[in-house]
Formats: C-alpha cells, structure tokens, sequence
C-alpha cells in the first residue's frame, strides 16, 4: 500500500514537472517600456509607452502603444487592424536589450485627436547611433530631427516563474519526508 501511494505521488511529480517544464521551453519574449522628448516641431510633449513581443535577435513586435503623452495627443495603439498601419517594424535585441530599431506607424482614430491623427517613428540614427523617436500629426510635414531626443528602453520584468519551481522541490521533499517516516 505504502509503495502504491509513493509511486503515485512521484508519478504526479513527474507530470507536474513535464507540464510546468514545457510553459519555459516556449519561445522567451521582451517587453520594454520607452520613453522620449517629443520634438516641439513635432508637438512636443514627454512621450511613455511600451513594446510587447520581442525576441532575441532580430522581429517584429507584437504591439506597440503609447501610454502617455504630456500634451494629450497619440495616445493608443500602433501595430493592429484596422485603426493602425505599419510601414516598418524591424527591432534587435541583444543579450535582453534593445540595441536597433526601425519603426514607422501611423494611428488614424485617437480619442480626441480628429481623424487622421499621428505618426510614430522609432529609430536608431546611423551618424551617432543614438535612439530617437517622435510623435506628430499626420498633417504636420517638418523634417524629422536630427540628435539624440532621448528615447531610451527600459525591460519589463517577466512574471516570476520560481513559485512553481519553489512548489515542485517542496512536493518532491514533502515525498522523500513521507517516504523516510512511512518506512
């Protein structure tokens, strides 16, 4: 009886090792938030958002949003039907960080914005390899800037997987214990 009950138990410690074991065999994905100085000619303004979706080396994101804008305006999302249209969506990351981008979209429908509202530009400019962005209307026509506007990446932190691994050693502890006084 005693050997039926531990065969039983290691059996569903093994399952649950296989199943929570698969979920970290997926494909491991970024998310960073970013943030930058919108040019005045642009509409000025200090630009957060967040990029979902990448993976090590080179992709495409999932999802690119603007979460905050200090003038009010671009506010949404960027990569999507039907309101959104990508033109360019080329990100690098290396050893968890962004290291290049090429993003170009625009939004037509923002609350507040009219109809036919912005354009997001993500970009590493090649001359002094700073990252830059911008946010304008898509009726504004000014040349787009030159110069290190201060976009920076920051990594989300993924969700902790470690409870279920702190769970799994302590059920196969809790079954070595059970074993050592049932014996």
């Amino acid at each position: 009886m005693k050997n039926s009950i531990s065969r039983v138990l290691a059996a569903a410690t093994v399952a649950i090792s296989v199943l929570t074991s698969s979920h970290v065999a997926q494909a491991v994905t970024f998310d960073f938030n970013f943030s930058f100085s919108n040019p005045e000619s642009f509409g000025g303004g200090h630009i957060t958002g967040i990029v979902r979706g990448l993976t090590e080396g080179t992709s495409n994101a999932t999802s690119v949003e603007i979460l905050g804008n200090t003038e009010n305006f671009g506010l949404g999302g960027y990569i999507g039907p039907p309101e959104t249209n990508t033109f360019i969506n080329l990100w690098k990351v290396e050893s968890g960080a962004v290291t290049h981008v090429d993003f170009v979209s625009y939004i037509d429908n923002t609350p507040g914005a009219g109809s036919d509202c912005c354009v997001l530009y993500l970009w590493f400019f090649p001359p002094t390899g700073a990252a830059e962005g911008a946010l304008r209307l898509r009726n504004n026509y000014t040349p787009y800037p030159e110069g290190d506007l201060g976009l920076r990446f920051t990594p989300v932190p993924l969700p902790a997987s470690g409870g279920m691994l702190f769970a799994a050693i302590m059920g196969v502890a809790g079954v070595r214990r059970w074993k050592k006084s049932s014996a």
